[in-house]
């Protein structure tokens, strides 16, 4: 697994860290931290955000109480390297998984997407202003990097422990790692998961639950209270709306999904804009 912090000067991307090291203790991945730079000004070891990296660095590993030697040790002085005109990276020897720091010179949503890609990354981790969508030099990065991002997308609102995970889920298409990404975050935050089915004009709510048991069977089996709620397709907005308000919202929207009809990822931007707890995207 590897996944993709991208950080600013911000408070939110402390929480963003946060987050992302107490996944990465139960998980393992190798981890990159971005930041971005859209100013004119040179690309070398003074960079102020490369230090702002290498404080996140030292935030991340601290957060984790295990063998640390996992992500090798501390890079030397001379480590930086410019891989690509407009990219600057670090990379600690020795490890088992990587982790890297890299600062690419873009626009904040481009120079992200543009990593995630070329990384081939599994999560982009990113955190955004409360109520709002802000991010530093370019407000719209968090939603266009929900909405764009060709893997899943965790949008940090701040730390704390949300109501529940409320995940709206094909059941008859999700993926097995999405599955298993709203595991570790149920046992993340110890908290219920609802899992919502979405009933069609027409369709019987039997067949909806029925649909969702094999869903529901494979949380129950890994000790995860879980909860099934039927909605009603004309209202799903008005639902997520309501559970952004107090819970971790996870929308599965991969290519086969419902939701890509029902909820269009044109939608995902002003979710995460306006929700007040973190949101989560899966692909």
């Amino acid at each position: 697994m590897k996944i993709l912090v991208a950080v600013d000067g911000n408070v939110y991307s402390r929480y963003a860290v946060g987050e992302a090291a107490r996944l990465a203790a139960n998980t393992w991945p190798d981890v990159t931290l971005l930041a971005v730079d859209s100013e004119d000004r040179p690309m070398d070891q003074a960079h102020p955000k490369i230090t702002a990296l290498r404080k996140y660095r030292d935030d991340f590993l601290a957060r984790m109480d295990r063998d640390l030697a996992v992500y090798g040790s501390p890079p030397s002085p001379d480590a930086l390297s410019a891989p690509a005109p407009g990219v600057l990276e670090e990379a600690s020897p020795g490890g088992r998984k990587a982790f890297t720091l890299k600062l690419r010179k873009d626009r904040p949503y481009k120079a992200i997407l543009t990593e995630s890609r070329e990384d081939r990354c599994d999560l982009v981790v990113i955190g955004c202003g409360q109520g709002d969508g802000a991010w530093e030099q370019d407000p719209e990065a968090p939603g266009k990097v929900a909405e764009l991002a060709d893997c899943s997308v965790l949008v940090v609102k701040e730390a704390r422990r949300p109501a529940k995970v409320s995940c709206c889920l094909d059941h008859d298409n999700v993926s097995q790692q999405s599955l298993e990404m709203i595991n570790q975050l149920v046992t993340l935050y110890g908290v219920d998961l609802e899992i919502v089915g979405v009933m069609n004009h027409g369709e019987l709510k039997e067949n909806v639950e029925r649909k969702m048991r094999e869903v529901l069977d494979y949380y129950v089996e890994r000790g995860v209270r879980t909860l099934v709620k039927v909605v009603d397709a004309s209202s799903l907005d008005a639902f997520i709306s309501a559970s952004a308000r107090t819970d971790l919202v996870a929308l599965w929207m991969g290519a086969k999904s419902i939701l890509q009809r029902l909820f269009p990822s044109a939608k995902v931007a002003p979710l995460v804009g306006n929700a007040l707890s973190s949101v989560l995207i899966l692909r």
